[in-house]
């Protein structure tokens, strides 16, 4: 089963303004004042606590925001192989970041179809945009950003996306050319400097930021690939509407690693080539409302634990009750915090079926702000977010 919910909104500090128009500074690093609500203000979607395929590399947390004129996006990740261990050939280790978007305002390929892929013959069609997912949401553009094995060099990382919204080249005279093209958005450094295409009409903005000399994903809680796209280009967003995503990792032979975000609780094995998220119970993506925020869960078997908080904001009263179906299974609830750190445990227990509750007092001892009350019972995974005042 996998973990196919849409997290709530997280507020960050208390001393951020909700009014406030900040914007984002795109360099590749979250920064806390980056984090809060409102517009110009990232909001944690998601994090990955799951088996990395490639040792100590991946995926570790998903944040979004919007401003009045942009929809702004941070995959915390370590996605290069540096240097590349020997028993990779050394002309692989280009591994991916992939990011699927479908727009509010755009239509594309529908969920539940198998994608087309770019049209890119280049490089052995090693190429990570060239993958045919099959995903449970419809899909609009797919962007990606490719880090070189190599040093920080120019060039050593590689940004491009297609365009799904667009009609499909059909008919030329050269076979190739036919089918979605990939557009390039320029290349760039490791370093966290800005990447634009000048040939790119869309202009959008892209840096990535390596994790260190290790390049951990582990002690990473704040570098990776940052993108700001212009609304304009998104075909706008107004307050209340939705952007539904979904991030992967992939090795340099096309392979989707486990990573992917939503999370698949208890996935330890790469989900291969072309991958069918369909045939997992649930629905694999996330939704950003504007304005809101991070919308809250709606798949159907999570559902079934009936997760509620009450009262909210919490009070000395305040418990979150869920249902356990049938039999015994393992339950745990644990606290996270804006910057998808586990701040407080609540319970790790064994529970039989029927009406359970939890008390939520204890977070009264945390700090002002929002936070992530998560709930597992067995592979069933779910969230809801509370208030501390």
């Amino acid at each position: 089963m996998k973990n196919h919910f849409t997290l709530s909104a997280i507020a960050a500090l208390a001393l951020s303004s909700l009014g406030a128009q900040a914007q984002f500074t795109v360099d590749g690093t979250l920064s806390t004042a980056e984090v809060g609500t409102g517009t110009g203000k990232y909001q944690l979607v998601g994090t990955y606590t799951g088996a990395h395929n490639i040792t100590d590399r991946g995926l570790k947390a998903l944040y979004m925001g919007t401003t009045a004129t942009t929809l702004n996006i941070m995959v915390v990740a370590s996605a290069e192989i540096s240097p590349v261990p020997t028993s990779i050939p050394q002309e692989y280790g280009y591994n991916s970041l992939l990011l699927f978007l479908d727009a509010p305002n755009k239509t594309g390929i529908a969920a539940r179809t198998k994608l087309p892929g770019s049209n890119n013959t280049g490089n052995d069609g090693r190429e990570s945009l060239r993958q045919r997912p099959t995903l449970d949401m419809e899909t609009d553009y797919a962007f990606r950003c490719t880090t070189s094995p190599l040093g920080d060099q120019p060039g050593a990382i590689y940004l491009s996306r297609v365009d799904y919204t667009v009609p499909a080249i059909v008919n030329n005279p050269d076979p190739t050319k036919n089918g979605y093209p990939e557009i390039g958005m320029g290349a760039g450094k490791k370093d966290g400097s800005v990447t634009v295409d000048a040939n790119d009409p869309a202009m959008v903005k892209s840096a990535y930021k390596t994790s260190g000399p290790t390049g951990s994903v582990a002690a990473n809680t704040s570098t990776g690939w940052e993108i700001e796209i212009p609304l304009s280009y998104l075909g706008g967003a107004a307050a209340g509407s939705d952007f539904r995503t979904l991030v992967a990792y992939i090795d340099d032979f096309k392979s989707f690693n486990a990573d992917v975000l939503p999370m698949i609780v208890g996935r330890t094995t790469a989900l291969g080539i072309d991958p069918d998220f369909t045939a997992i119970p649930g629905n694999q993506f996330y939704s950003y409302r504007v304005g809101q925020g991070v919308l809250g869960n709606r798949a159907a078997t999570a559902d079934a634990l009936a997760a509620t908080t009450y009262p909210n904001p919490l009070t000395s009263a305040s418990r979150l009750s869920y249902t356990i179906a049938s039999g015994t299974q393992p339950v745990s609830v644990d606290v996270y915090n804006a910057l998808g750190q586990r701040v407080l445990n609540l319970l790790n227990a064994d529970q039989g079926a029927g009406l359970h509750t939890a008390e939520l007092a204890p977070l009264q001892k945390l700090a002002v702000g929002s936070y992530l009350v998560k709930l597992q019972v067995g592979s069933q995974l779910t969230s809801r977010r509370v208030v501390v005042e």
